[in-house]
């Protein structure tokens, strides 16, 4: 079916029209601060990245919003004006934080993608693997890498012509966590070893052995022994109780006796999530039943991970594990298997993005920098540079020569630079002493030009990014204005609240009404396995028997009868207790209650009546209101001293725009 030229013609007029629109909007300005600009653009989308956040807590339309914005635009004018962005210290700041922008930028995505694939491949398979590692220092030599190269390839030799690739390991491997094993690093999967060893692992037949790989460790040769789908994560929930080295001798008899006591609760029974509540010292995971994150192989520790993985069936639970933090069992909730590629693929790309594989991607970006910069190389140069470098070189004792040879010959350029003979020189001096001694003097002054190469022009394409891309330029400017404020702020807000006692103290005085206790109890807090364990502790509390004394007693047959904890607090702060008290509403014993199968009550020693709170007592709230107050103060001082014009004309249309 043909397409009508004319609707054809006016859709795209429409959309050219919108588009020059926008674009004109965005490049108008919306307001200044004295000679400080700010475009619609800017204001745009500074609104509507905060917009989604803001409906979720104090929701702004686009004119409220920009109040807020005026005011923290204020505070970057005081700031630039006091000469803040010239400091040392925020500009070395600010370069750390550009330099994490700029990744993002300098990678290339295709590759990331073919990276992101094949993790994913991997992923539905673990692996087994042995090694046998000859090691290379951090910075090895030309000698110490050849060295160890011809070391690794005689043991492979070895091994083919018939010695056991186990007791070569044993006797030979630099890695003698694995050696004493033969080798055998268990099963791990994508992302758990450096990329060469899961790449030789992965790629190795299963038996045979790989041609050496070279990592950040040394040499490796990879014998893959097994290879097995997925286990994929399992979800489960533990019930755990502390014993680490920490831990006396008697703390660790005790809390054995008590998993053991959970432990037989359970066979006889009991509810494991109640037994949860009741007992276990996993603070973050009691809120949640127990439950834990869902983990893969190598995330645990190892008793931990074999204990929760031999469960078959959701519901079924371990005996009590011991790993280096305490005493735990496990019930299983459920196996998960990999999931869809869609599901994974963030976490996958931020993984490739922060391993060595994204050097792959590194590659292929500079060839991309090159070709846009139009960048070219001449060798011949290079030869004119190596014949005026000597062997001082190596010794780290180099001085260019004072009449030099093809001076203004360019060994490189792009762009509008131009690198000649006598810059290279000036450079071969200057970063000698990174480069090691020994080798070959030639290789070594080819390696340390071409990284000043890639230096350079990496350089160039991240001072153009603020060009090149807005979302760059957007979020440069936030991490700069940001920072820039940081300091500023602590020194007029943050700090001087927790430091201005005097000014502190006269504010409270001054708001002294809002500073209020309500009703406070004095109280023990009961927790008891059954209601007579609860009225024998109320009972001997109330005849004036200390809390330690009391649960000595009390605890003799069972270390999980009775806990009682102690508090001075207000109803609110009570939890299951509040009830009780409140009911009671004076000195003496309360009801008892169930909750969780667990007995509670409350012996109230005390009540003190509703006063007002000393500033000892309020002080955290009172700095935070301290702080308010003078951050409004500054920026009424701000709105005072600098000029603020808003084009009310384009805020209309940016209004329009955003609504």
């Amino acid at each position: 079916m043909m397409k009508n030229k004319s609707l054809v013609i006016l859709s795209l007029a429409l959309l050219c029209g919108g588009l020059k629109a926008q674009s004109e909007l965005n490049n108008k300005v919306l307001f200044t601060v004295e000679n400080d600009t700010v475009t619609a653009e800017e204001y745009m989308a500074v609104y509507n990245k905060n917009r989604d956040i803001g409906q979720e807590i104090d929701p702004k339309s686009p004119s409220e919003y920009l109040d807020l914005y005026l005011n923290f635009k204020l505070k970057v004018h005081e700031a630039k004006e006091m000469g803040k962005d010239t400091m040392p210290a925020f500009l070395r700041e600010f370069r750390n934080y550009r330099e994490q922008l700029t990744k993002p930028y300098l990678s290339d995505k295709d590759v990331t993608k073919e990276l992101i694939r094949e993790a994913y491949s991997r992923m539905k398979f673990d692996v087994r693997a042995s090694h046998i590692m000859v090691g290379l220092p951090k910075n090895p030599t030309p000698e110490d890498t050849l060295a160890a190269y011809n070391k690794i390839m005689s043991l492979k030799k070895k091994i083919e012509e018939g010695a056991l690739f186990e007791e070569v390991a044993q006797t030979n491997s630099d890695d003698t966590y694995s050696a004493r094993k033969g080798g055998d690093l268990g099963y791990f999967t994508v992302f758990d070893m450096v990329y060469p060893f899961e790449n030789a692992a992965y790629n190795t037949r299963i038996g045979k052995i790989s041609d050496p790989v070279r990592s950040q460790f040394g040499y490796h040769i990879v014998k893959t022994t097994d290879k097995r789908d997925a286990r994929g994560k399992v979800r489960v929930a533990h019930l755990m109780l502390i014993d680490n080295d920490k831990s006396t001798s008697q703390q660790k008899e005790d809390v054995k006796k008590k998993i053991d006591e959970i432990y037989a609760k359970l066979q006889a029974g009991e509810d494991f999530v109640t037994l949860v509540k009741q007992y276990s010292e996993d603070k973050t995971s009691v809120p949640q039943d127990g439950i834990l994150e869902a983990f893969g192989i190598n995330k645990m520790y190892p008793e931990f991970e074999d204990a929760a993985f031999a469960l078959q069936d959701s519901g079924a639970y371990s005996e009590p594990i011991k790993t280096p933090v305490g005493w735990h069992i496990i019930m299983l909730v459920d196996h998960i298997g990999v999931p869809d590629f869609e599901e994974a693929e963030g976490q996958i790309r931020n993984k490739v993005e922060r391993d060595a594989r994204a050097q792959q991607s590194q590659v292929s970006v500079m060839k991309r920098i090159k070709k846009d910069y139009k960048f070219k190389e001449y060798p011949k140069a290079f030869n004119w540079v190596y014949q005026q470098v000597d062997e001082s070189f190596m010794e780290r004792s180099f001085e260019v020569p004072s009449k030099l040879h093809h001076a203004d010959q360019s060994v490189f350029e792009f762009a509008n630079f131009k690198y000649t003979v006598k810059d290279i020189l000036a450079v071969v001096k200057d970063r000698q002493a990174r480069y090691g001694r020994g080798g070959n003097l030639r290789s070594q002054v080819y390696k340390l030009i071409k990284d000043y190469q890639e230096e350079e022009l990496l350089s160039y394409e991240k001072s153009r990014l603020s060009d090149k891309y807005p979302d760059f330029r957007m979020l440069e400017r936030e991490y700069y204005e940001g920072i820039l404020l940081f300091d500023l702020t602590e020194e007029k807000v943050w700090r001087k609240a927790m430091t201005d006692t005097t000014g502190l103290e006269a504010f409270f005085q001054e708001h002294r009404d809002d500073y209020q206790w309500d009703t406070r109890y004095n109280v023990y807090l009961i927790n008891a396995v059954d209601k007579k364990t609860a009225k024998k502790a109320s009972k001997a509390l109330e005849k004036g028997k200390s809390r330690a004394e009391v649960m000595k007693d009390l605890n003799i047959e069972s270390k999980l009868n009775l806990n009682i904890d102690s508090a001075t607090a207000e109803l609110k702060e009570l939890g299951d207790w509040a009830p009780l008290i409140e009911k009671e509403g004076e000195k003496g014993r309360t009801d008892i209650i169930e909750v969780h199968e667990r007995y509670k009550q409350a012996v109230i020693l005390n009540i003190e009546a509703p006063r007002a709170k000393e500033l000892s007592e309020a002080k955290g709230r009172v700095i935070s209101d301290y702080q308010s107050y003078l951050e409004q103060a500054w920026i009424e001082e701000l709105r005072a001293k600098y000029t603020v014009k808003v084009n009310e004309d384009v805020l209309k249309e940016v209004i329009s725009e955003l609504e």
